[in-house]
């Protein structure tokens, strides 16, 4: 099966998987549906990205696919709004908090036991309930970095056994709730020029909102993750000295790179994953990421994800099978031949073989992306 956009899906094609709103409960078509026109508008309209296609000569994608791990989180998706919106509208939201932790412990659990393939594939459907749809996303994709990111959680929060400092139920539970003062009071956000205090307001609300009902670890991820790393940022610290990194609790620099990451990709739906991973790299940002953290966003975010159709150099199209953590631009493909099975090619070890598209559209010269993104060997000594 193949994993295209919807704008690039063609009447009379056939759905491998069922596409989901939000989660199970939001089905809109069953596997086997063939598309026609009006389905295609359909979809667009209510802000489905993607959607899997049966297609001969892919078979075994899903041996690399976190398939239980991506219906969790849809499941999640499917209940969590409700609960949010009591949480930042009641002065005791406990009762609510208490259905999101158990909600987020059963995603943890999934990832634990789904760790090798791990990593964000498939996107949250849009709709009309923006609000719900980021939060769920960025509580999956911290999740996903902390994962990739255990000993660098540990080695941040030494006064805790490896045990307590490693468990990442807080970590996505940040992640759900990172937005709840902007969910009480909505308020645009602007990733390039933040409004100072609409951001600050925010972060602050969030605290106020919180306290009394999660741990402080979720509080200040919820308060901090629109400071960035160098100490600018909002809200400013009451005590001047704070203004550093040494302040910002490791969860609220995760749970910044999955906002960030996740509202760009929002606000510029018209960009391929890999553009959106150059922006949040791009050296005019040094400062605004824990580089740990952002070194980690590749790598939970796979340019070229499992079941992406590319291109090759050699002309021949090819599905991603496994990503590459190494060399972003260099998963291992099997190539598309009509009637037989193609043959696999790991580009990060055949020199002869580049990607050149992904999804019809071309992809970025290497010597175009910054370091963390492009072939390793092209930066060697």
């Amino acid at each position: 099966m193949l994993l295209k956009l919807i704008r690039n899906l063609t009447v009379g094609e056939t759905l491998a998987h069922p596409v989901r709103r939000k989660g199970r409960r939001g089905m809109l078509l069953a596997a086997g549906t063939v598309l026609d026109l009006g389905t295609l508008e359909r979809l667009a309209r209510m802000g489905v990205r993607q959607a899997w296609i049966e297609r001969a000569g892919t078979e075994g994608v899903e041996e690399f696919l976190p398939v239980a791990l991506e219906t969790t989180r849809d499941d999640l998706a499917d209940r969590a709004g409700e609960s949010i919106r009591d949480i930042a509208s009641t002065r005791n939201p406990a009762v609510a908090v208490d259905a999101m932790k158990t909600a987020v412990n059963d995603l943890v659990e999934t990832a634990q036991n789904s760790s090798r393939t791990a990593r964000l594939v498939t996107e949250v459907a849009g709709g009309d309930d923006e609000s719900t749809r980021h939060a769920v996303s960025v509580c999956h994709l911290s999740l996903l970095l902390g994962l990739l990111l255990r000993d660098h959680v540990a080695s941040e929060r030494p006064r805790l056994s490896r045990i307590r400092a490693t468990d990442l139920a807080p970590l996505a539970l940040s992640g759900l709730l990172h937005d709840i003062g902007r969910i009480r009071v909505p308020c645009e956000e602007n990733l390039e020029t933040p409004d100072a205090a609409t951001e600050a307001a925010h972060c602050l609300d969030a605290r106020t909102i919180l306290t009394r009902s999660v741990s402080p670890a979720v509080v200040a991820a919820a308060m901090q993750h629109h400071r960035r790393f160098d100490g600018t940022g909002f809200p400013t610290p009451e005590r001047r000295q704070s203004a550093s990194r040494n302040d910002l609790h490791v969860f609220s620099r995760i749970v910044a790179v999955a906002d960030h990451f996740d509202r760009r990709r929002s606000l510029h739906p018209e960009e391929s994953r890999i553009e959106s991973l150059a922006w949040m790299t791009d050296p005019t940002r040094r400062g605004w990421f824990d580089p740990a953290v952002l070194a980690a966003l590749p790598v939970a975010v796979p340019a070229l994800p499992p079941g992406t159709s590319i291109r090759l150099s050699t002309g021949r199209e090819a599905v991603v099978l496994r990503p590459n953590e190494d060399h972003p631009l260099g998963p291992l493909v099997r190539e598309i031949r009509p009637g037989r099975t193609g043959a696999e090619i790991d580009l990060a070890t055949d020199p002869r073989v580049h990607a050149t598209h992904q999804d019809g559209r071309p992809l970025p010269p290497p010597t175009a992306l910054p370091e963390v993104l492009s072939d390793p060997r092209l930066h060697a000594a």
